[in-house]
């Protein structure tokens, strides 16, 4: 007989419950893979209304369900014109290996679907989107405002993708601490000449003569066609600031006449002379001058780590190759073999011979005009709608000027 409070013997040790086969929920994943096929069915066979009541329940099943079920359903949408927003949202910023097939090739997409997906998605998502064929500029600018390198590399890779000029703006900023990018820029149509030439500053020696090959051009159609307003604005004795900037821009002469004749050194030669024993701040502003271009401009294209701009200096204002070399010697940078491009001197030397002088003035004008007084000292530390509210030379030398890019 027990004693009392003594535990019964059959209560003292129980035993585990254990299941000796794994509980499936053989309706559930019935019921979800039944209502997957249903969503994909084509328009004709499914009236709306129903699909998108399907999609709301599946959306809510999809939530516990396996990442085998949820790429089943992924890819079953992927055909689907009409396919319920809620559902591709949902799947579209699912882990990458469900979203990534949809995402590439899902045809159900709208741009807004794609841009809510990239703000909310990760670099996976990014990447996959920039695959799409025919993107157009609103998803390319939601895609290279991650900054992400990848995805922005991918975006220029898509032939089909297009950009914007805010767009692009943002890839040349993104470009100064990301190498791989501008190969990637320059033979995209959608490149402008004024942002080519900003990119230039820090691109490899290939790609700036890419640039120069493709955006250094000649004048003589502008030079023809307003042959009459030089004589215009020269009859009012270049009385208007704007209208004296811009055929600056256009006109033939490099150099700056006037200047030669109240120089000391009586012309940009004799200054290049003077300057065999160093440059200082007031001679490199007394060559400027006499080039025709702003002290700024100068200073930039004298502190070019490549040097290829000191070339393109050269050529325009219409020195010798002698003459570019003593200029070289005078600036300190480093002695190398003048004819072959495996050192900096010969990469400059090949830029000076390659390009027509007319182009190289084209290029230099470009320069001098970014290089406003205004515009020297602008900080921008994004590329934002705000940038287009610059005018085109300030929006350029804001590019140039930031740090953040």
């Amino acid at each position: 007989m027990a004693l009392p409070n003594q535990p019964r013997a059959d209560l003292a040790d129980p035993q585990p419950l254990e299941l000796n086969q794994p509980h499936t929920p053989r309706a559930r994943i019935a019921l979800v893979q039944r209502l997957c096929e249903i969503v994909s069915w084509p328009e004709t066979r499914l009236p709306t209304y129903e699909r998108q009541l399907a999609a709301d329940i599946l959306v809510d099943l999809l939530r516990t369900s396996s990442i085998e079920l949820r790429m089943r359903c992924a890819r079953g949408l992927m055909r689907v014109q009409d396919a319920p927003k809620a559902l591709l949202r949902y799947l579209a910023r699912d882990e990458i290996g469900v979203a990534q097939p949809l995402l590439e090739n899902g045809v159900g997409f709208d741009d807004s679907d794609l841009i809510a997906t990239a703000r909310a998605g990760t670099s996976g998502h990014w990447l996959a989107i920039a695959k799409r064929r025919g993107l157009g500029e609103p998803v390319t600018d939601a895609l290279l405002q991650t900054s992400d390198t990848a995805a922005i590399e991918a975006v220029l890779r898509n032939q089909t993708a297009r950009l914007s000029t805010q767009g692009v703006d943002l890839v040349v900023a993104k470009s100064r601490q990301s190498p791989t990018l501008p190969p990637l820029l320059v033979p995209r149509t959608e490149l402008k000449p004024t942002q080519a030439l900003v990119l230039f500053w820090w691109a490899s020696f290939e790609v700036r003569l890419q640039i120069l090959r493709r955006f250094a051009v000649d004048r003589q159609v502008l030079i023809s066609e307003l042959g009459e307003v030089f004589k215009l604005a020269a009859a009012e004795g270049w009385s208007d600031a704007d209208t004296r900037k811009t055929l600056q821009v256009i006109e033939r002469r490099q150099r700056n006449r006037a200047a030669a004749t109240q120089s000391p050194y009586k012309s940009l030669e004799g200054a290049l002379a003077a300057a065999e024993g160093g440059l200082d701040r007031g001679l490199i502003h007394e060559i400027a001058h006499l080039a025709g271009v702003k002290p700024t401009t100068a200073a930039q294209i004298f502190a070019d780590a490549g040097g290829e701009a000191i070339g393109v200096f050269c050529k325009s204002v219409g020195l010798k190759r002698p003459l570019m070399i003593a200029l070289w010697k005078a600036l300190r940078r480093p002695n190398g073999d003048p004819d072959s491009t495996d050192n900096s001197l010969g990469r400059t030397c090949y830029v000076f011979d390659t390009l027509a002088t007319a182009k190289a003035q084209t290029v230099l004008r470009y320069w001098n005009w970014s290089f406003t007084a205004d515009a020297a000292g602008i900080e921008q530390s994004t590329y934002g709608n705000d940038v287009l509210e610059l005018s085109l030379a300030r929006r350029n030398a804001a590019l140039l000027f930031s740090r953040n890019g």
